[in-house]
């Protein structure tokens, strides 16, 4: 578990400072960037449309783990539209509140303890 800990810490403030750094040098452009991206260059296409699948797997994953709706409505939301810097925290966030246990990290609201 620390080496995940250590592997989201990592993810995400490398996440957060690309991020800056985008936004700083080219401004808070994305969708005309992702999208043009996304039906402008096959293999930007590609990854693409692979990044964002794998986007929608970790939203529907959040929302069924989450035992309130609403917050797994959000968090689900937060996942797509924030990616890393969303879901990396999230994930380090509940590696603590389930004490370590990967069983209750990955069920949450699903995990009935041992």
């Amino acid at each position: 578990m620390t080496i995940l800990r250590g592997f989201l810490m990592l993810s995400w403030l490398l996440i957060m400072g690309i991020t800056l750094y985008a936004v700083t040098q080219l401004g808070f452009n994305w969708p005309a960037v992702f999208f043009g991206d996304l039906f402008g260059n096959e293999w930007r296409s590609q990854f693409n449309t692979d990044f964002l699948i794998h986007l929608l797997l970790l939203c529907a994953w959040v929302y069924w783990r989450e035992e309130s709706k609403l917050k797994g409505s959000i968090y689900g939301f937060l996942s797509i539209f924030m990616g890393g810097m969303f879901g990396f925290a999230y994930l380090l966030f509940h590696s603590y509140k389930s004490k370590g246990n990967m069983k209750a990290l990955l069920l949450g609201s699903h995990y009935e303890g041992e």
